[in-house]
C-alpha cells in the first residue's frame, strides 16, 4: 500500500500511539506482539523516524477494533475495547500472567515486595511523627518496646528494633527527643528513653544545624 509522508501525520501516528499505550497499559514490545508489528517499526514511529504505511494503521486499529476514521479524528479520543471478550482483553489475559514484560503494570514477585517493603517505612515514618509531633505520646519517656507495643496497638504496624532506633535517633539529632540511658540494673543490654524536648532546647537544635550547614557549605 502507499505512503504517507506528512510530518503532521507522524505526529498525529506518535500521539496516537502513545494514547494507546496509556490507556491499554501495553509496553512497546506488547503492542508489537498485539498489533503484529515489529517494536523496532513501532519505535520509529513513535519517535516519527519513518515513513508510515497505511497498511501499519490498519493493523493497528484491526488489532484494537477502532475504525480508521475514528483513529485519524482529531476531535475524538480513542475508544478502546479492554472487556474480557474484546480482542484486547484476551490478549491480556493469555499473556499478562507470563511475565513476558507486555504490560506496565506486571509486577515480579521482587518488585511486590520491594513496592510493598515502600510502603511499610512510609507508615512507619508516619506513625513516628504522628506520636512525636501529634500526640503529648513522648511528653512522658519511652523506651524502644513500648513505643513498638503502641505502634502495634495503635496504627498495626510491626516494628524492627533497629528500625524504630534509626527513626527516633533521627528526630534526637534534629533536636526533638531527648535520649537518655536507664541504669544498667533496668535490663541486661543498654537500654534508652525517648522524651520530648523543650521548645527551647528545639530551637537551639535548630540553630546548630543551621550552623553545621553553613559551615559545610563554606567548606567545600
Amino acid at each position: 500500500m502507499g505512503k504517507i509522508t506528512n510530518i503532521v501525520l507522524a505526529e498525529w501516528m506518535s500521539m496516537r500511539i502513545l494514547e494507546i499505550l496509556d490507556k491499554t497499559l501495553m509496553t512497546l514490545a506488547g503492542l508489537a506482539n498485539f498489533s503484529e508489528l515489529s517494536e523496532s517499526r513501532l519505535q520509529r514511529y513513535l519517535h516519527k523516524n519513518s515513513t508510515i504505511s497505511v497498511e501499519a494503521v490498519a493493523k493497528l486499529c484491526d488489532s484494537l477494533s477502532i475504525p480508521m476514521a475514528h483513529f485519524f479524528d482529531k476531535s475524538m479520543p480513542l475508544r478502546i475495547a479492554t472487556d474480557a471478550h474484546s480482542n484486547f482483553g484476551r490478549f491480556r489475559t493469555k499473556f499478562f500472567p507470563l511475565d513476558k514484560k507486555f504490560f506496565k503494570d506486571e509486577v515480579t514477585e521482587k518488585n511486590q515486595l520491594k513496592t510493598t517493603q515502600k510502603l511499610d517505612h512510609r507508615h512507619q515514618r508516619e506513625s513516628v511523627i504522628h506520636l512525636i509531633f501529634d500526640s503529648d505520646y513522648f511528653q512522658d519517656p519511652r523506651t524502644i518496646e513500648q513505643v513498638i507495643a503502641t505502634a502495634e496497638k495503635a496504627y498495626q504496624i510491626t516494628f524492627k528494633v533497629d528500625r524504630i532506633a534509626s527513626l527516633l535517633c533521627k528526630y534526637v539529632a534534629e533536636g526533638y527527643l531527648e535520649r537518655k540511658v536507664l541504669p544498667r540494673g533496668f535490663s541486661r543490654s543498654r537500654q534508652y528513653t525517648y522524651c520530648r524536648t523543650s521548645k527551647k532546647r528545639q530551637i537551639a537544635a535548630k540553630e546548630e544545624i543551621a550552623v553545621i550547614e553553613r559551615t559545610n557549605v563554606l567548606s567545600r
